[in-house]
């Protein structure tokens, strides 16, 4: 046998040894061996099979598990069919522009340009855009940096070329562009990574008219700043734009473009930064699916500086009101702060912060016809047909027309008598439509009653054309003076007869405590709170500061509407005099009856809405809110002590977003102050003080208001970007 010839080593055991001995066997002898073993066991195997019986396993389980298991069966296939559904569309019907894929119509774009030196997070506004249903997806390669160099190089080569030679004006357009190209070379060669960048945005919508709208908004968004992108419909060409949309795959429609690495972090700095940050404002909470911080500033926004925040009791939005009013105070020197409301629940923040505490009511006197002179800055910003005066005029008339409907009185035809009384005193008083005589005394309500008491002893003084109107005059003066009598000496308003007894120049931050009108909520209470805007409305301008102006409980002056048609007018000019209003209610449904509550509306640029049972498809509609936005409020987290924090939806301009409220352990301890059940040493910012001092008098002679607020800024320490790491 040859030597080379393959052996197999078979093993044997030589039992009365006890050891193990090899012997050699040729390949042949062993291949017979093992087919003889294969034989047999295949012979013994049919044999058994032959032998047994075949078994049902289905007769040795019970009917129940037979059953349950047949269940579980049909739920694995539905499960199966709609995972079969969620990857892949049934049917899918291919138009020039669009598609139906499924039960939705798509189309798909891609970027056609880019700019030459895009924005950090130059798709921010994209991802805003909460509205609309769309995919973007982005294929970024590597490309080999010697090749990239060298095309690189023969571009700027070749346009440089075409710049010599050009004679014309698109020479100087051409070297413009070789000299970026010559920029991008040398930026590679400093060891810039070179990229090939395809972009894809594929929107969605459930009818075809939906989906057109849907695509001139992201159209709108990519072309406009800072994107700056030009995004084209991939005509006949809508399969292979899905495919390379796709979350995963190639790119087979192409358009790729050359980006350096700078442009790249550019386009993914853009998803992680879907927030509002602002120069100048106040942190209004956190982003609630990334936790970046929401900085908004009021005074920024170009439409009005008005804000309201709407949310059910116990929703959070007194808190995140006054948190807001606290950091915006505290924010700037510059910048003064007012509280109205009639429910002594913010007593606590104007402590903190050193306010002064003005109760209305009782024997304080209120002029609802004081009249401020206008500064020249606002002299100088106002148009041509601008009239202080008459602007007056009608704030007086709208506090009167308030008071008769009060009291279930239409003035009717006696309101032209009671206009020229109010024009009579003022000008007594030498006030005109000349600004510079604003300086003079203001008449009072009581000038008004003795001008309607001449009226009815001479009214032929008062007669314009013809004698015939005298009786009239003296008819109608007669009447309004039953009428206005509340106003006299002894009358239930006998305060808002007589000069204003106080003045909102010299403090920081005034709380007009309308405590004393809590009994009458809803009746007197809204004529008050309208005359108090007309004074801090006049108040504002004056000051070169900006006036930040909290109402509360804004629905009593909402479901009146004699006062509203002058509260327009406040709302319409807030901005000239950097007056940022900022409104808190309960519900929504007051804004809507009325054309000029409706108006009101319109001029607040910032609106923030808390949990809100009444959010339905109506009011969401009326809002602007889609149904996403819809729900959040919906389902929005009440502020709690478990939970730490409450949920809102802001929205700025018309841009919404999710936020959660926290506040910092001091803000907290100044927000749930009650003045009740508290002392108030456990006021930061006035511990101390002397406990027993009155509330009304928020001053001594030791602690003066500035020193008051150095304290509370040092207590109440916070920052506007996010950084809460003293929480």
């Amino acid at each position: 046998m040859s030597s080379t010839t393959p052996v197999i080593a078979v093993s044997f055991v030589d039992l009365e040894r006890g050891m193990t001995s090899l012997e050699p066997v040729s390949i042949a002898g062993g291949l017979i061996l093992l087919a003889v073993l294969l034989g047999v066991g295949v012979k013994i195997y049919r044999a058994r099979a032959h032998d047994d019986e075949e078994v049902d396993l289905s007769d040795l389980l019970n009917e129940e598990t037979l059953e349950a298991g047949d269940v579980e069966g049909q739920l694995l296939e539905d499960i199966a069919e709609r995972h079969k559904s969620a990857i892949a569309p049934s049917a899918i019907t291919w138009e020039t522009r669009a598609a139906q894929v499924g039960e939705q119509w798509t189309s798909t774009l891609y970027i056609a340009d880019y700019p030459d030196y895009p924005k950090d997070g130059y798709l921010n506004e994209l991802f805003e855009l909460t509205d609309v249903e769309f995919d973007l997806t982005v294929h970024i390669t590597p490309k080999n940096q010697q090749h990239a160099r060298d095309e690189l190089q023969r571009v700027a080569d070749d346009l440089q070329v075409d710049a010599d030679l050009e004679q014309s004006v698109r020479g100087a357009y051409l070297q413009e562009r070789a000299n970026e190209a010559v920029s991008t070379y040398k930026a590679v060669e400093h060891g810039s990574r070179v990229f090939d960048q395809g972009m894809f945005v594929t929107v969605r919508a459930e009818t075809k008219d939906g989906l057109r709208e849907s695509v001139r908004a992201i159209r709108s968004r990519l072309r406009e700043q800072p994107a700056g992108l030009s995004p084209k419909t991939a005509i006949c060409k809508q399969d292979l734009a899905v495919q390379a949309a796709a979350p995963i795959g190639p790119n087979p429609f192409g358009r790729e473009a050359i980006a350096l690495g700078g442009a790249i972090g550019a386009l993914l700095a853009s998803p992680h930064n879907a927030t509002i940050l602002e120069d100048g404002g106040v942190e209004f909470g956190v982003h609630w699916k990334n936790e970046s911080p929401v900085v908004i500033d009021p005074f920024a926004r170009e439409n009005g500086y008005a804000m309201f925040t709407v949310g059910d009791p116990g929703s959070g939005k007194s808190f995140g009101a006054k948190q807001n009013f606290i950091r915006s105070i505290e924010q700037s020197e510059d910048r003064i702060g007012i509280i109205l409301e009639p429910l002594n629940n913010w007593a606590g923040v104007a402590e903190a912060l050193g306010g002064t505490r003005i109760t209305v009511g009782g024997d304080m006197g209120l002029n609802p016809l004081e009249i401020k002179p206008t500064p020249e800055r606002i002299q100088r910003a106002m148009g041509e047909d601008a009239s202080p005066y008459r602007e007056k005029l009608d704030s007086v008339m709208s506090f009167l027309s308030n008071y008769f409907a009060l009291r279930g009185i239409q003035l009717g035809d006696t309101r032209t008598t009671l206009e020229t009384a109010i024009e009579e005193a003022y000008a007594r008083n030498g006030i005109t439509d000349d600004i510079a005589t604003h300086h003079n005394e203001s008449p009072t309500m009581r000038d008004v009653l003795d001008i309607l008491e001449e009226m009815v002893d001479n009214p032929e003084r008062f007669v314009v054309r013809t004698d015939e109107e005298a009786q009239k005059i003296e008819s109608d003066a007669t009447w309004l003076i039953d009428q206005l009598r509340s106003f006299a000496a002894d009358g239930r308003y006998e305060n808002l007869g007589r000069p204003t007894e106080f003045d909102l120049r010299d403090e920081k931050v005034v709380y007009l405590d309308l405590a004393q009108q809590e009994g009458s909520l809803g009746g007197s209470t809204s004529l008050i709170m309208q005359l108090l805007i007309t004074l801090v409305y006049e108040r504002a301008k004056e000051t070169d500061k900006e006036v930040v102006f909290v109402i509360d409980e804004a629905r009593y002056l909402m479901q009146d509407a004699a006062s509203l048609e002058y509260l327009e007018i406040v709302f319409r000019h807030h901005r000239h005099h950097d007056l940022s209003i900022r409104m808190i209610t309960q519900t929504v449904d007051e804004f809507f009856q009325h054309a000029e509550s409706e108006a009101i509306l319109d001029q607040c640029a910032i609106k923030q809405f808390h949990h809100l049972d009444g959010m339905d498809q109506h009011w969401a509609n009326e809002f602007g809110l889609n149904s996403a936005q819809m729900r959040f409020v919906q389902d929005a987290v009440p502020g709690s002590e478990d939970i730490g924090y409450s949920e809102a939806l802001v929205g700025v301009d018309g841009d919404w977003r999710g936020i959660e409220v926290h506040a910092l352990e001091k803000e907290k301890a100044v927000i749930d102050f009650d003045a009740k059940e508290q002392s108030r040493t456990e006021l930061p910012g006035v511990s101390g003080r002397d406990e027993q001092q009155p509330v009304e008098d928020t001053r001594t002679d030791e602690t003066s208001p500035e020193e008051q607020r150095d304290t509370v800024h040092e207590v109440l320490t916070w920052t506007d970007r996010g950084d809460r790491s003293d929480e």
